[in-house]
């Protein structure tokens, strides 16, 4: 098994994620250095993780240092740039999701990489730390039979700092985009149609929304409820994977299967080893994927080409909204 030598671009908050799951897994990886335009940033991370060199800038990082994988945990906003800059350079790249604010950015940066002969995989870290894959597994072994509809509530007080608030887009593009991925991962069907309503609570400073109420048909019939809310006190995260002989309900903490015999009470229950504290192993998954991808000179199953899906329903969602109509897919941007 190869050790891969990698370099983070960003030492922002979600970096602390990614170096702490990293950092046990010196076997797969070696952190040789870190860029952040901010000095003292960049140093606080180089003097708890330990990595050798440290930058205050991209080009330098790439003329100064070797390695072969980049990751991206810049804001969304200045990603494409980020992007280009290491495709030229001819690394691999793991990003931060949402891979990018709009559909027609993110195809640009599959381009891009694609053009260059770069392998692009982005950290959709919630397919493990929330039970998606898991339960897409569970889903085609026939546990619950054909899959008729999804429920989705994600409610919580949230209130983030720095750039995010300064954002247009803001509960679905920080919380939505890992709730879309994994309707995906489950549903396994391209989208139909999509009708979204936004609102933004006075409790939060954000210019952005705060919540989203949704529904979505894939093309095989299956129905998605989805609401998003950062502004309610009381906590709840859960999917219901409702199927013609039972349900699956996923929370951070595992999976629990109900049928009309086991109503009251699950039936069987799985437990999530991703939850919690091992958060950081689900970026380390994701990353532990894109060097698999490469040893087997394969796409990786996060890829950038296939999230363009995840983004397609974000961005469609949005347009929905702002527009005040269901967005049909296979039409306009998405044909």
């Amino acid at each position: 098994m190869k050790q891969f030598k990698i370099a983070m671009i960003g030492c922002g908050g979600v970096s602390q994620m990614h170096f702490d799951g990293y950092v046990t897994h010196p076997d797969r990886l070696e952190i040789v250095a870190a860029c952040d335009l901010d000095p003292a940033r960049v140093k606080q991370a180089q003097e708890k993780y330990g990595f050798a060199q440290a930058f205050t800038s991209l080009e330098e990082m790439i003329a100064g240092a070797d390695w072969e994988v980049g990751v991206v945990c810049t804001p969304t906003p200045v990603r494409l740039q980020v992007v280009k800059t290491l495709a030229a350079a001819g690394k691999h790249i793991l990003v931060e999701k949402p891979f990018a604010d709009t559909y027609e950015e993110a195809a640009e940066m599959v381009h891009i990489c694609e053009e260059a002969g770069i392998t692009l995989a982005v950290d959709q870290n919630f397919r493990y730390h929330f039970p998606y894959l898991h339960a897409r597994q569970l889903v085609e072994e026939g546990v619950i039979g054909k899959v008729v509809n999804l429920i989705h509530q994600d409610l919580m007080f949230r209130q983030d700092q720095g750039w995010r608030t300064q954002t247009k887009r803001h509960a679905m593009s920080v919380m939505g985009v890992h709730w879309f991925d994994g309707f995906r991962l489950i549903v396994g069907d391209e989208p139909e149609s999509i009708s979204c309503f936004t609102q933004s609570s006075p409790a939060i400073d954000c210019a952005g929304e705060t919540e989203a109420f949704t529904q979505l048909r894939f093309r095989n019939g299956v129905i998605v409820s989805y609401v998003e809310s950062f502004s309610t006190p009381r906590r709840r995260a859960e999917t219901v994977v409702v199927g013609e002989q039972g349900s699956l309900v996923l929370d951070y903490d595992g999976i629990s299967l109900y049928t009309k015999e086991n109503r009251n009470a699950a039936k069987q229950t799985w437990e999530n080893p991703y939850r919690g504290g091992a958060k950081p192993e689900s970026a380390f998954a994701c990353l532990n994927e894109l060097f698999t991808a490469l040893e087997e000179e394969r796409e990786p199953s996060n890829s950038g080409r296939d999230n363009l899906k995840t983004i397609e329903l974000l961005d469609a969602a949005y347009r929905s909204a702002e527009e005040g109509r269901p967005v049909l897919f296979g039409q306009e941007v998405y044909a």
